[in-house]
């Protein structure tokens, strides 16, 4: 199980380290991650299509009744997933950061004494 998340879990959990690291940056920074985390996750999902054979017509083994028992690899798919769900945090942090950059910029114009 624990492999499973690793595969599920690194692309995501990275995004979010870099995207938090980023506000030290520019916003320049911030959009370049995100940018970059959302174009691995896509890619992640297109490696793993285009690597995607067609199943074999091979007779399964004897003993081997489940659906999922007699696939051989399933950790494309875990990449697959971690991609999916690399593009929906990108989404998600891009419109966080959206909303607190606009909040930054409204309370920056209205402070008293400012030009």
């Amino acid at each position: 199980m624990d492999v499973i998340l690793g595969y599920i879990l690194t692309l995501p959990a990275l995004i979010v380290v870099g995207w938090l690291v980023s506000w030290w940056g520019s916003p320049r920074v911030r959009r370049i991650v995100l940018g970059a985390g959302a174009a691995v996750s896509v890619l992640c999902v297109l490696a793993v299509r285009q690597s995607a054979a067609p199943p074999a017509q091979t007779p399964r083994p004897p003993g081997c009744s489940a659906a999922l028992a007699c696939v051989g690899d399933l950790r494309p798919g875990f990449v697959a997933l971690g991609g999916v769900i690399g593009l929906v945090c990108c989404v998600v942090l891009l419109l966080l950061t959206i909303g607190v950059e606009a909040m930054l910029s409204w309370r920056g114009r209205t402070r008293p004494g400012s030009c």
